[in-house]
């Protein structure tokens, strides 16, 4: 009678190691990821649309950057984007302020518990093993490691709820429970209010579930209570509604500063590859993706499609293999729909909005590979199905981990960054603060350079900040009287500063030449240059101090 009983013990006590074993791995690899992404945090410089957010988040004293308030509470920062990231951020920014690492930090400290939503949703499929070598080769993922850091976009509360969704939705298959289904609810209206492009997600995943788990669809619309049913009914086609109310404007009068539209498969094909392997984010900010190896998402995603096809025809006797080919497809399914909608979507196009696809291509992978290496029940088959899949994991976790390297590599030994990422941004914002009480009003000549300056300044100096690049972008197209009459507005009476970036670094050569050419030909305004800010031996900013003086003096 021990025997047995002593045999059982010493099976749970090895599957509680096992367990510790794959649960130790997973926080390492979340402790590796929070270091790589914290790694010279600061760097690179703050960037305009990574600091939208801040003055909602610091509670909107005037309203930059506050598309639309509820009473004294802003709601939406953009006509596209909700406040939520600014109302998770007000209490940080409350207590610790304002900088590079409060700014920083809590998005990576996101995107790594979003990695162990992840392992924990892989290891309740497929087993610690495949969930731990799945979760090692996200946390070196560029794609993953530096929109997390820098989140412009803004991505880890993307990545976060869409890791929630997946994670509850495989839960309800496994068990079946309404208060599962309620919290996908949640977490999908919150994901769409946090950025109205979550509806990619959305709709794709809607018709991933639709194709490949009818059954589930069946199973929930028959143990639902009727009155349930039409109440549910009637919420989805009223939030569907206001989705649609929200969105259809935006696509035809929403742009973009900085950015040309395209609907271009190719290019957009292009775009998606090169975010994938960390090239347009190196790109984007250092202007050099050199050392970048760009080819392993293209052949991860046709490895993708081979196995889906193979999948799709090869008759599966194993019910645990037929199930993860379902997963599989689901999210082969899903990263495809949501690469569809980008490109039919004209203003998408920026990395930001391809790293939504991340992870769904090694998603897939995972799942798929282990639906087929489980049918193939021979000793040898699973041998030559496991040397093949290690090497595919292995090939990705060493590009990911080479890609990532020379990405933090710039941080030591390249001083050449993108102006509107430039380092150079504490010392101009260090010089506005220590200057701006003298002067009556604080210009920002060209994009890029406004929220970085506003969100680490004081509250008494904001509010003489102004961002008046298209005023100064359109000002060579108005008549004398009109060209007057703006300067005026912009510039009162007394001392000003105004700060654009130097030659030839603008974001629009236009305004800081339409900047200068005004105010020479205005005896009232007295102009001089008042500080140059250089980096890495390139002059990045200019300041000006502008003098207006008033009529008959």
């Amino acid at each position: 009678m021990l025997a047995p009983v002593e045999f059982r013990m010493r099976q749970k006590m090895r599957w509680l190691s096992a367990h510790r074993l794959a649960d130790g791995m997973a926080i390492a690899s979340a402790c590796l990821f929070i270091f790589l992404a914290a790694y010279r945090i600061q760097l690179p410089g703050l960037y305009y649309d990574e600091l939208a957010f801040v003055n909602a988040a610091q509670g909107g004293a005037d309203n930059t950057f506050i598309h639309m308030r509820l009473g004294s509470v802003p709601f939406l920062i953009f006509p596209y984007m909700g406040a939520l990231k600014a109302w998770i951020y007000a209490p940080v920014f409350r207590f610790f302020g304002v900088s590079a690492l409060t700014i920083r930090l809590p998005a990576i400290l996101l995107a790594a518990v979003t990695l162990l939503i992840f392992f924990q949703t892989l290891r309740a499929k497929l087993g610690a093993v495949w969930a731990t070598i799945a979760v090692w080769i996200m946390a070196v993922d560029p794609v993953n490691l530096f929109p997390s850091r820098l989140d412009w976009g803004p991505t880890v509360l993307t990545h976060f709820f869409q890791a929630a969704i997946l994670a509850l939705w495989f839960s309800y298959r496994d068990k079946p429970r309404p208060r599962k289904i309620v919290l996908i609810c949640i977490c999908a209206g919150l994901g769409f209010f946090d950025r109205f492009n979550f509806i990619w997600l959305l709709s794709a995943f809607t018709i991933g579930i639709c194709l490949c788990y009818p059954d589930s669809l069946q199973n929930l619309w028959v143990s639902t209570p009727r009155f349930t049913r039409w109440v549910a009914i009637i919420l989805a086609l009223l939030a569907l509604g206001i989705m649609l109310y929200l969105i259809l404007p935006l696509l035809l009068n929403v742009p973009h500063p900085t950015r040309a539209y395209t609907t271009n498969l190719q290019v957009k094909w292009h775009g998606l590859v090169s975010t994938l392997s960390g090239a347009a984010v190196a790109h984007f900010i250092f202007e050099n993706p050199a050392g970048i190896i760009p080819f392993v998402p293209y052949w991860l995603i046709v490895v993708d499609g081979f196995l889906a096809l193979a999948c799709l025809f090869l008759p599966m006797s194993n019910a645990l293999a037929r199930e993860n080919r379902k997963n599989g497809l689901f999210c082969f399914l899903v990263g495809f729909l949501i690469f569809v909608q980008i490109v039919i979507t004209p203003q998408a196009g920026g990395p930001h909005h391809y790293s939504m696809i991340f992870p769904w291509p090694l998603l897939t992978l995972a799942f798929l590979g282990k639906s087929v290496y489980t049918q193939f029940a021979t000793k040898n088959f699973r041998y030559l199905g496991g040397v093949l899949l290690g090497s595919a994991a292995v090939c990705l976790f060493v590009v990911n981990v080479h890609n990532s390297a020379e990405y933090l590599s710039h941080f030591g030994a390249t001083p050449h960054y993108n102006p509107r990422w430039s380092p150079e941004i504490y010392s101009l914002s260090h010089y506005v603060n220590e200057h701006g009480f003298k002067a009556k009003s604080i210009i920002c000549v060209d994009w890029g350079l406004h929220t970085q300056l506003h969100a680490l300044a004081p509250k008494k100096l904001r509010r003489r900040m102004h961002d008046d690049w298209p005023t100064f972008q359109t000002l060579s197209q108005r008549d004398k009287e009109s060209q007057t009459a703006a300067l005026n507005y912009v510039f009162p009476e007394g001392k000003s500063l105004a700060v654009t970036f130097a030659p030839p670094k603008e974001t629009f050569p236009d305004t800081r030449r339409n900047f200068l050419a005004a105010l020479a030909a205005r005896p009232e305004f007295k102009s001089r240059l008042v500080k140059e800010f250089w980096f890495g031996g390139e002059k990045i900013y200019e300041m000006y101090e502008i003098v207006r003086t008033p009529p008959g003096a």
